[in-house]
């Protein structure tokens, strides 16, 4: 909790590589005073040796998460220069372009003489090009372009595109057209994580020729793997309506089912002298292969690094509370490794998940026992989707503002087909696609697609738009952490603060309800939005022209105004000028009274340079989304 303490001061406070100093200080006193603390004799002090170790470890958060903030920016050159780079992994297909993370290791200007070294990663997008062929993981490529920083910006969802790509470990963004990128021949070593990746590739591939495709081939490659490159829009839309996207996304889930299958595999070796850590061993070892075959992808990383921890406190100590001490060391490993993974909120699930798991489960599995086998396996498996649901809640309704209200029906299917369709991927992998196994398989994923999409659509299968705010989901949190204590040991004061966490909890929901809301125009590269709250609709209209309370705006994407004159203009508060636009602001200046033009990013550079200049001539203001990502106005 220090640690996570010192990285989210850090990302709040400190804005710039000139704290470190000041924060190498204060960590070398605090240091120096633990050590004086930790060798005196007065026991009265151990409260203050806490303390300082407690400041030393947070002051390391912060530190640690500056330094690798700075490794991800960089000071690239306005306008274009030449860039040397790896594809670092599977390039994906856009409308028009290809896109893909380059590890860029060199750049020079038009006024260098020699390259100068870069080492920072940018997103890539590039247009195909024929002649040079395709690009793929593991390729290098020269490109010419205008390399920036990613806009950091909020959007009208309250996304911010360009934080997110920095905490990704992405320092620009950049675009390469047809004859400016050319794909070098010479290939470097490669490192571990990109051969991972062309292994995962050759796995897919091995599905296709098993005569797998659509939407069988994207599940089993999602479950299996971990390449989600095939799921469509309302396959993924019907998982989540279900309550088990979780399934999709490969993480602990999936480390836990394959644990179990090779457990069971393992189980002869039980009943040898010391086959219980031999097994755990063998557990740990197939878990990692694994992990290399799917990507090495941060998420089956981190959940293979947990289990493995949690199998080293299993073979130490029975206690369920050496696990969760497992947990806890397997979250600080990762984040001194990486202090923003703390922003991920796939981190910040699963985490919560396992700790879910390992608290309330045990409280809710206990309420009810059959004799019955199959009756206390439909028990528990609804006890473990129970727990896992209510500890991720308060994170899920202020991330999403969504919940699946049958979530227990549809993981009695998830989690018996799962293990299906891992244990027939694993055997037909090992020993040969057999027609009946694929068979098999392919029945599986249609059963479970199948599942998936009927309860979907059950009558109010997802409850949308309950959105908390951060605060209001800490309030949250710290409830069921109160209710838990109270459930554990009861008391009259443990009950008290359940109840007065929950009463702030109300009393903020009636803040909200009686405080004035704001509405918002929103002009994003999607389009005209209007917002209330978190509540987002979008502006349509075959006019192109929408009134807003008191406000005119109009969108301007085609050539529908162009050479177009009127008697009378028509008074307009905004017009958004868009790719697709035909035209000049002669044009629109003859059809409108304009206050103000609003290009989007877009926009062709030396056609919004022009168009830049008519306004500048008809005395028009203007915004330029390509400086401030978003341009949002208050509706009066």
């Amino acid at each position: 909790m220090a640690l996570v303490a010192g990285i989210l001061v850090s990302d709040s406070l400190f804005s710039g590589a000139t704290c470190l100093l000041w924060l190498a200080g204060a960590w070398g006193i605090t240091f120096l005073c633990a050590i004086i603390l930790h060798f005196s004799s007065h026991y009265e002090r151990r409260m203050l040796f806490g303390a300082v170790v407690f400041l030393n470890v947070a002051l390391s958060g912060s530190i640690l998460y500056l330094v690798e903030r700075e490794t991800v920016r960089f000071d690239w050159a306005e306008g274009e220069s030449v860039y040397i780079g790896t594809i670092m992994d599977v390039p994906h297909r856009k409308p028009k372009t290809m896109q893909a993370v380059v590890e860029v290791e060199r750049m020079r200007t038009e006024t260098d003489t020699v390259w100068r070294k870069v080492e920072r990663r940018i997103m890539l997008y590039w247009m195909p090009d024929s002649i040079q062929g395709e690009l793929e993981c593991g390729s290098r490529v020269c490109f010419r372009a205008n390399v920036s920083r990613p806009v950091s910006d909020v959007d009208f969802s309250g996304f911010d595109y360009g934080l997110y790509l920095e905490r990704q470990g992405i320092g620009g963004t950049a675009v390469a057209y047809v004859g400016q990128w050319q794909k070098l021949e010479t290939r470097l070593p490669l490192p571990l994580r990109l051969r991972a990746l062309l292994w995962r590739e050759e796995i897919v591939d091995t599905f296709r020729a098993w005569g797998l495709e659509g939407e069988v081939l994207a599940v089993v490659s999602a479950l299996t793997v971990g390449d989600k490159s095939e799921l469509t829009r309302e396959l993924k839309d019907s998982y989540t309506a279900a309550g088990t996207s979780h399934i999709l996304a490969l993480s602990g889930t999936h480390i836990v089912l394959l644990a179990m299958i090779v457990s069971w595999l393992l189980f002869p070796l039980r009943y040898l002298r010391g086959g219980k850590q031999i097994t755990g061993l063998l557990i740990v070892v197939f878990l990692w292969l694994f992990a290399f075959l799917s990507g090495l992808s941060p998420s089956v990383i981190r959940a293979v690094v947990m289990y493995s921890l949690c199998v080293v406190a299993a073979v130490v100590s029975e206690g369920r509370f050496a696990a969760i001490s497992s947990v806890s060391l397997a979250a600080f490993l990762m984040l001194v490794y990486r202090p923003m993974y703390l922003f991920d909120v796939s981190f910040q699930l699963s985490y919560v998940a396992v700790l879910s798991l390992l608290l309330i489960y045990p409280l809710v599995e206990k309420l009810f026992h059959c004799r019955w086998k199959f009756v206390n396996y439909l028990w528990q498996t609804i006890a473990l989707s129970f727990a896992a649901q209510l500890g991720t809640l308060p994170f899920v309704l202020c991330y999403f503002g969504t919940f699946p209200t049958y979530f227990l029906l549809a993981n009695l299917v998830v989690v018996p087909l799962s293990v299906v369709i891992l244990g027939l991927s694993l055997v037909c992998l090992a020993f040969g696609a057999f027609p009946w196994l694929v068979k098999g398989l392919e029945w599986s994923v249609q059963l479970l697609n199948g599942t998936m999409e009927w309860v979907q659509g059950l009558s109010g299968s997802q409850i949308t738009s309950v959105y908390f705010s951060p605060f209001q989901a800490c309030l949250f949190a710290l409830a069921l952490v109160l209710l838990l204590l109270y459930l554990a040991r009861r008391s009259a004061w443990r009950l008290i603060r359940v109840l007065c966490c929950l009463n702030l909890l109300i009393v903020t929901f009636l803040i909200e309800r009686f405080t004035p809301v704001e509405d918002y125009l929103y002009f994003t590269r999607a389009g005209i939005y209007t917002k209330r709250e978190r509540n987002i609709s979008r502006l349509l209209s075959d006019e192109r022209i929408y009134q807003i309370n008191q406000l005119r705006v109009a969108l301007a994407d085609d050539a529908r105004w162009r050479d177009k004159q009127a008697k009378e203009r028509l008074p307009l508060d905004y017009i958004y000028i868009c790719r697709g636009f035909r035209g000049s602001v002669k044009d629109l200046n003859g059809l409108f009274q304009i206050k103000r033009v609003v290009f989007d990013d877009s926009l062709n550079e030396s056609f919004k340079e022009q168009l830049k200049r008519e306004c500048e001539l008809a005395g028009l203001a203007y915004v330029d989304m390509n400086e401030t990502g978003s341009y949002a106005v208050l509706i009066k």
